[in-house]
């Protein structure tokens, strides 16, 4: 599993910021990554190809998330905190 949970984003969106500021106010630490960039165009094309058709996606490991779903983001928070070990 990765260590790193990686916010993929695009420009101007609301749901991506409320998916930032839920990871913040939790402190936990992520990687933003712009779906629009040029660099992340084949991962542009993985997502739409499993049906994820709009920003944000919350990645951990083998979980994704699209959209600002708060209990989804929360169970990305808790599968972080047990995979570093650090408490609730």
């Amino acid at each position: 599993m990765s260590a790193a949970i990686i916010v993929w984003t695009k420009p101007s969106c609301q749901q991506c910021r409320m998916v930032k500021y839920r990871l913040d106010v939790a402190g936990v630490p992520f990687e933003e990554r712009d779906l629009t960039a040029p660099e992340n165009t084949k991962d542009l094309a993985h997502f739409a190809g499993i049906g994820y058709r709009s920003a944000p996606i919350t990645e951990y490991g083998d979980i994704a998330v699209p959209g600002f779903v708060p209990s989804e983001i929360d169970r990305i928070v808790e599968a972080w905190r047990v995979r570093q070990g650090v408490a609730s």
